[in-house]
């Protein structure tokens, strides 16, 4: 009979030879022939046991898994970088140009232009144009621009942004600044999609005819539009106050809003079992909380309009949320490492150049594992409504995503934390009476208003809390590039700490 925890422990090994092989495909080029002929040497390394032992052993099967994943994982990198660009495009870089495409991407409005992705000729370009453009998902356009290889992009700090592979995850090869834009029809796009973005334009819509703004912009990056809306003024206080993430959309930002969305429901089904209000079903109030989770998640994805970062992030959430109704962490510790395999799987580039799954992942892993701890000590603030819960959530990611955003991002808030506290309580909230005003504005506009009054009152709140903080002299500072290690080191210090702090060790006398 086959030990559960080996067939575990050998599943872990596969996945994380796996990941590691994609790891050093994404930084040093790797030939298919090479992963071709690791995973041949794992098969001549097992049929070679069987021969001489007439028994495989478990080390030679420990080997060949680790040999089979690796090789897997370099031929599945090889297959996601391959590509062959089309003549037309690749005989044309540095020539202005005019060519036809389909809008395929929802346009965002960022630093004074419109930026889209166009499919012509089973390219993809990235374009970028007037600010004031009126074209939408789903377009047929001509586009006329000076057409160029995207290139790595040199920081003042002297941080490298690798532009080319974080296009390319997206199959995106060429770029055009600058460019004209001529809408020939609309409608091609795909139905689902162009259902999403309607609903979320139309959602938008409302939040400014029940707010004023700034308010209204800032109710609209909060639940579904992201930062475009927000005058820079305010970008900036929210950046150097360190809570610029809620509303960028990031996979961080997404997973903590998913994860307050699970725990409002589950308070919200705990108050209702305490009341007796379940009646029959009241033996069944975390399966439907969690039920309840699942769909608020999942009307979040929809909302936003299910682009690509946002359903990463929320299936590392609903994993958790699954996971969590067999009542064990090491069972979300799998389905999250599941998940982020699949993911990888299906999308190899974004293990390195996509910053938002790195920082998803990391603040699921925050909600897992440190969140509890934290919370522990907390214990003397009380819980009635979630707000230690949420307390510990805050302080739990902020601190495992921190040392990460400084080493990609140069930006360190010597105010994160206090503000991020600030805020992070309020957000559920925020959301729900702002969600809530919404849609009751599509009923009647007075019906609206004690929704909307609140949510006004939360909103301007959080602008205040970003003012103060992001314009204290002192607010946040410019850290050099430094060396990946040295990230490294201070992430080892903290599981350290960790450690210690959840066997008991540093309990506070």
């Amino acid at each position: 009979m086959t030990d559960p925890s080996q067939s575990t422990n050998n599943i872990f090994l596969f996945l994380s030879c796996f990941i590691l092989a994609v790891f050093i495909s994404s930084l040093h080029f790797i030939p298919p022939l090479v992963g071709v002929f690791i995973i041949l040497l794992g098969f001549a390394v097992l049929v070679g046991n069987k021969i001489v032992e007439r028994v495989v052993t478990r080390e030679v099967l420990l080997i060949f898994l680790a040999l089979l994943s690796f090789g897997l994982g370099v031929l599945r990198y090889d297959v996601k970088d391959f590509h062959i660009p089309e003549l037309f495009f690749e005989t044309q870089v540095g020539e202005k140009i005019s060519f036809q495409g389909i809008v395929v991407s929802e346009p965002e409005k960022k630093n004074e232009t419109t930026r889209f992705v166009v499919s012509s000729l089973k390219e993809k370009i990235l374009v970028s144009t007037d600010i004031y453009s009126a074209v939408q998902y789903g377009d047929r356009v001509v586009v006329s621009g000076k057409l160029k290889v995207p290139e790595e992009i040199e920081g003042e700090d002297g941080r490298t942004f690798n532009y080319p592979e974080y296009l390319a995850k997206d199959g995106i090869y060429y770029t055009t600044s600058f460019a004209r834009v001529e809408i020939v029809s609309s409608g091609h796009g795909n139905v689902l999609k162009h259902f999403l973005y309607d609903i979320k334009h139309s959602l938008v819509g409302k939040m400014r005819n029940i707010l004023a703004e700034p308010e209204s912009s800032l109710l609209a990056g909060l639940v579904v539009s992201g930062k475009d809306a927000l005058p820079i003024g305010i970008i900036d206080e929210f950046r150097r106050s360190g809570i610029v993430h809620i509303v960028v959309l990031s996979g961080y930002n997404i997973t903590i809003i998913a994860d307050f969305i699970r725990k409002f429901f589950a308070q919200v089904f705990l108050k209702l079992r305490f009341f007796g209000l379940l009646g029959a079903f009241a033996g069944k109030g975390p399966q439907i909380a969690a039920g309840a989770s699942i769909l608020g998640v999942l009307g979040f994805i929809f909302m936003t309009g299910a682009e690509a970062t946002v359903v990463r992030a929320g299936i590392m959430v609903l994993v958790v949320i699954v996971a969590k109704l067999f009542g064990r962490q090491y069972s979300q510790s799998r389905a999250l490492v599941s998940a982020a395999f699949l993911m990888i799987l299906e999308n190899p580039k974004i293990l390195v150049f996509d910053t938002s799954f790195q920082l998803s992942f990391l603040a699921t892993l925050a909600l897992i594992y440190v969140s509890p701890v934290v919370e522990k000590y907390l214990m003397c603030i009380p819980n009635k409504i979630g707000e230690r819960t949420m307390l510990s959530t805050t302080i739990a990611t902020q601190i495992v995503v921190l040392p990460y955003l400084v080493y990609i991002m140069g930006n360190f808030s010597l105010v994160s934390l206090p503000a991020n506290i600030l805020v992070l309580l309020v957000i559920p909230i925020t959301m729900l009476a702002g969600f809530t005003a919404s849609l009751l504005a599509y009923v009647s506009t007075a019906l609206a208003w004690p929704f909307s009054y609140v949510s006004h009152l939360l909103l301007a709140w959080i602008l205040g809390v970003s003012h103060i903080l992001g314009n204290l002299h002192f607010s946040a500072i410019n850290v050099q590039a430094f060396p990946f290690w040295i990230t490294l080191i201070v992430y080892l210090v903290l599981f350290i700490i960790w450690k210690r702090l959840r066997n008991g060790h540093l309990l506070v006398k």
